[in-house]
């Protein structure tokens, strides 16, 4: 479930949150939730065919079947002594050692490509919620996680300077964790360059944003896995897993390849079953969907459409 108070994903049977204690919401999409369980017998049944040929594997302990909601949203009734967790278990990838950044013609110094980033990086806030997000094109859309802002049509984007722009919400997709704000004042800015391509186990990566409030935060780390597949309130699929640390907060900033400064991905998830592991959305499976919204706007009642199929939210 995601805590709308810190945003921290929790286990689908917890009552409270497990980060700050706070009640989580159980009126959550019912329905959608039987859907997605569904989906979740098709998608255990590849993983499965598939373990004598991956290189990681992912299990779900059972869980009673009540519906539940994901990585920063939500509230609720009574607290629950160790409740059973969603387990999350993958092999080992360690980075590769003495990966440096090496002195390529034409590379930037890694607190450059922090220093240049950051200028495009924002917190994300709304009534009961803050994120990050990033500057996607020059006419001032900027991408966020579909999870910061459901229930809202108008929220606040604050700068690196700490100055707040009104937004509005163009885009919001109803499977996929992603967002995308239209906020005029940036109009006519250079947005950050994109990755069109999928990045490798071992890139050294830059995660930016407002982990636990503390904005413009950069975490360096590694991609240590890909294609990781979670059905949790949206359909994460092909997933990033990065050793760089992200808390909540840190959901709609931008994963930077340390070389290149592109984006690479969408830091979306953290699951914390002893050992926080952050996860991000690749870059290069949502970049037409997002290039489509800031072409072809959605309307207010169409974003608004979007929300009423999120049974329990707004």
């Amino acid at each position: 479930m995601f805590c709308s108070n810190c945003g921290c994903m929790n286990n689908l049977t917890a009552k409270n949150c497990l980060n700050c204690g706070r009640p989580l919401d159980r009126t959550t999409r019912i329905r959608k939730y039987k859907r997605r369980q569904r989906l979740n017998f098709f998608i255990a049944a590849i993983l499965l065919l598939g373990t004598g040929f991956g290189s990681a594997r992912i299990f779900y302990q059972p869980v009673p079947d009540q519906p539940s909601a994901a990585v920063e949203n939500a509230t609720a009734t009574q607290p629950q002594t160790n409740p059973p967790i969603k387990e999350v278990v993958t092999e080992s990838t360690d980075p590769p050692q003495n990966a440096q950044q090496s002195a390529q013609p034409g590379t930037k110094a890694i607190k450059d490509i922090i220093k240049e980033t950051q200028q495009k990086v924002f917190t994300i806030k709304t009534g009961s919620a803050y994120g990050s997000g990033f500057l996607f094109t020059d006419t001032g859309a900027v991408v966020t996680s579909a999870h910061l802002i459901i229930g809202y049509t108008d929220v606040m984007v604050r700068t690196v300077e700490g100055v707040e722009k009104p937004g509005t919400v163009i885009g919001i997709s109803e499977t996929y964790d992603i967002a995308l704000i239209q906020v005029d004042a940036f109009a006519g800015a250079k947005p950050l360059q994109i990755e069109q391509n999928p990045s490798d186990v071992g890139t050294e990566v830059i995660a930016l944003g407002s982990p636990s409030g503390l904005e413009n935060t950069a975490a360096i780390g590694y991609l240590t896995g890909t294609d990781r597949d979670f059905d949790h309130e949206f359909l994460y699929k092909d997933m990033y897993q990065i050793d760089a640390q992200i808390a909540p907060g840190s959901s709609g900033g931008p994963l930077i390849d340390a070389v290149t400064g592109k984006v690479i991905g969408i830091n979306s998830l953290l699951l914390n079953d002893g050992n926080a592991i952050g996860f991000s959305i690749p870059m290069y499976s949502m970049n037409e969907l997002l290039k489509g919204w800031a072409s072809e706007p959605m309307t207010e009642r169409e974003v608004e459409e979007v929300y009423d199929t999120y049974d329990g939210f707004g």
